[in-house]
């Protein structure tokens, strides 16, 4: 069996006990072919990451917690997810509350939202179009305009839609043209029509999306581990917020080490820009050094302007 990688590690043992296993560090070790001092490693930085990661009763196994389901809190989640729709607006909370209230006749929240999302309302009847097509496997053609290329209309077929993301607050068609995993712009995405051919979805594709951090992510590149310095200032939103497959190490004096995979360097390079300047890549250092270019080269924009 191919030798695992840490955060490959990680992600089995968070999927398995998400499913109900019972798991020990001996039978993982003889299963993977690795030191048992390397599986405690794992659980010990699973442990610190928040994920109610306990041992069992035998003290030789770890489950994750129980947490009990009310209908106090699916009634609070309703009321939350009203919240949420009421911030979009438009078309899109008409709906949902149409949904909701179906689900709970009176919806008076207590939450206020503000959620940092695109209106995407006049968009409705394209959504719904690419949902049939998600569902039915069908590829779909649709005109694109690109941002650089504001005045070029380009045509795509046979585009095998995935799902519709939403990242930093905007919204794209993820999906397969040829041998690319194209990210369309929702917005940009016009006469839109559902061609009659079907396809099969790529698992593995899927899978590399529930991992990305941002909208650079790269499905076809092998993920890669970046570790991050975290200020006493910042740490604590890292903790409230984990990023996908984050494992946090903390300091007595409230820094702390951020531990994530990515497939793209800009993927860290947005994070960097947008916690300056209370974050620096700690490895791989390659990274550290591009970053602090494009900031020089920044600051001489600036002065020339």
């Amino acid at each position: 069996m191919e030798r695992l990688q840490q955060y490959q590690r990680h992600n089995i043992i968070l999927d398995r006990l998400k499913n109900g296993e019972m798991l020990s560090i001996t039978a993982l070790s003889r299963e993977w072919g690795i030191p048992t001092k390397t599986i405690q490693r794992d659980f010990k930085k699973l442990q610190e990451g928040n994920y109610g990661i306990v041992r069992a009763d035998d003290g030789k196994r770890f489950h994750l917690a129980k947490q009990k389901s009310t209908q106090s809190k699916t009634s609070s989640t309703l009321k939350l997810l009203d919240s949420f729709s009421a911030d979009i607006g438009g078309n899109f909370y008409t709906k949902a509350q149409n949904a909701l209230k179906r689900t709970e006749p009176y919806v008076n929240t207590s939450f206020y939202t503000r959620i940092d999302i695109e209106d995407i309302s006049e968009k409705a009847s394209l959504i719904e179009q690419i949902e049939t097509a998600i569902l039915q496997t069908r590829t779909i053609a649709f005109n694109y305009k690109r941002h650089y290329r504001p005045d070029e209309v380009k045509r795509y077929t046979h585009v095998k839609p995935y799902k519709i993301i939403v990242f930093d607050g905007f919204f794209y068609l993820y999906s397969q043209h040829h041998n690319y995993f194209p990210s369309f712009y929702l917005k940009e995405i016009s006469n839109l029509h559902i061609e009659d051919r079907t396809f099969t979805y790529d698992e593995n594709i899927i899978s590399a999306l529930t991992k990305a951090q941002n909208i650079w992510f790269n499905p076809k590149k092998e993920p890669f581990d970046v570790t991050l310095f975290v200020d006493s200032t910042i740490r604590i939103y890292f903790e409230r917020k984990p990023l996908r497959n984050q494992f946090i190490k903390k300091y007595p004096d409230g820094t702390g080490e951020v531990t994530f995979s990515v497939t793209h360097k800009r993927e860290v390079f947005s994070l960097l820009q947008k916690w300056l300047p209370h974050t620096k890549v700690l490895e791989p250092e390659i990274l550290q050094y591009e970053f602090e270019e494009i900031l020089s080269d920044y600051i001489e924009y600036c002065r020339r302007s």
